[in-house]
């Protein structure tokens, strides 16, 4: 087909096109063909470039056999990435090593976005996301290990995006109920659960290098993954229920021991006691180093206090056999532990900036102070030489 022909066709096709509604899969279909069919009919000297582009419509050609696949928002953001970058894969991997702040971060939440979309399942989808808050967790650490002027602005986006794909995950694991089998969910569900709590101890290890500012926000990404793992406890109690043979009650009181003991110990270290003698069964009491506490010991002891007894009164349930109300006492408790924690926080980053605005004020004191010595002692001096000036005036002799 000549170029002349490939035009001729095209602008039937339009003329059709403006009398018909057709098929929005069928349009896209076309159109691709076409504009394919007319980029190879042009001549070409990079080779590489154009081998690249035949490999991304290989691995998505499959694909648009399907008319629901091709209705995906996936595929117009993979048409975005390959009209952007010109198909080039080492763009993509350069996406895959940005971090919060970078041009291409963008492109890798939209990749993912798009592998999300594509999941064939919504176990592979759970899975998916899971994966994806792993890589947070790495962000965060890279981004708490750099020492740049915006590092707090990226450790806040990192720990929003982090927040919200932990969302993400609560939303999944109710969509899987109904749609998976009990052995499915019940194997989902704990996986979840124990990412959430890695997730929560890698965070708390990431706040060594922090400011206290920093530390609150990544407080609440802790709060936000620890709540996950409540859901998934939840969704595993929920599964007892209606498959005891699947999920056993000893599941289930083992899942909550582990959660429990895995929040208190995160609190334990943010509000300065002994997390290696910290558990969910013992006594928090102990003594306390935090600098926060001298100022707020009441208000912060009772809150850990308060998740103490909730995670103590979890445990006393469930040896009970009474499962929901120890589920409810463990979300209670979460809460406690988290709120405890943020109030140490927040407290800390107060008194970092009354340190930091009393310096620059002893400073700003010191500047002035320093001023008006100097103009003193100016004025001095100056007063000082009128005053002899005035006691030896300078003759002048008459000319002859």
């Amino acid at each position: 087909m000549s170029q002349y022909q490939l035009l001729k066709k095209i602008n039937q096709i339009r003329n059709m096109a403006r009398r018909t509604k057709p098929d929005a899969a069928w349009v896209l279909a076309t159109r691709s063909t076409l504009l394919m069919q007319a980029k190879n009919s042009q001549p070409t000297s990079v080779v590489q470039r154009s081998s690249v582009f035949k490999e991304w419509v290989k691995f998505f050609a499959p694909l648009f056999s399907f008319g629901k696949w091709m209705r995906k928002p996936a595929f117009s953001i993979a048409a975005i990435i390959l009209a952007i970058f010109g198909g080039s894969l080492l763009s993509v991997s350069a996406a895959e090593r940005s971090l919060p702040g970078d041009l291409l971060y963008s492109v890798k939440l939209a990749t993912e976005q798009a592998r999300l979309a594509l999941a064939k399942n919504p176990q592979e989808r759970v899975m998916l996301k899971t994966e994806f808050t792993g890589r947070r967790v790495d962000e965060m650490k890279q981004v708490a290990a750099g020492s740049a002027s915006d590092r707090g602005d990226k450790v806040i986006q990192t720990a929003e995006v982090l927040k919200r794909d932990m969302h993400t995950i609560k939303q999944q694991l109710d969509d899987m109920q109904g749609q998976s089998s009990p052995e499915t969910v019940k194997e989902t569900a704990k996986m979840v659960d124990e990412k959430s709590n890695a997730v929560v101890l890698a965070l708390q290890e990431s706040k060594d290098t922090m400011t206290s500012e920093e530390k609150v926000k990544v407080t609440e990404a802790q709060a936000a993954a620890s709540d996950t793992s409540v859901k998934a406890i939840e969704v595993l109690v929920e599964t007892n229920k209606t498959a005891g043979d699947v999920v056993t009650d000893q599941d289930v009181a083992d899942i909550m021991k582990t959660h429990n003991e895995s929040v208190v110990k995160t609190m334990a270290q943010s509000v300065g006691l002994n997390p290696d003698t910290a558990t969910s069964t013992g006594s928090l009491s102990l003594p306390i180093s935090n600098k926060t506490m001298t100022s707020s010991t009441a208000a912060v002891l009772e809150k850990v206090t308060e998740a103490q007894k909730s995670f103590n009164e979890a445990d006393k349930l469930v040896s009970e056999d009474k499962i929901d109300e120890a589920m409810e006492k463990v979300k209670l408790g979460t809460q406690q532990a988290f709120a405890a924690q943020k109030t140490v926080e927040q407290a800390d980053a107060v008194a970092d900036q009354t340190a930091v605005d009393q310096q620059s004020q002893n400073t700003g004191s010191a500047t002035s102070t320093a001023a008006t010595s100097t103009t003193k002692t100016t004025t001095s001096t100056s007063q000082t030489e009128d005053k002899t000036l005035n006691s030896n005036p300078t003759t002048t002799k008459p000319a002859p």
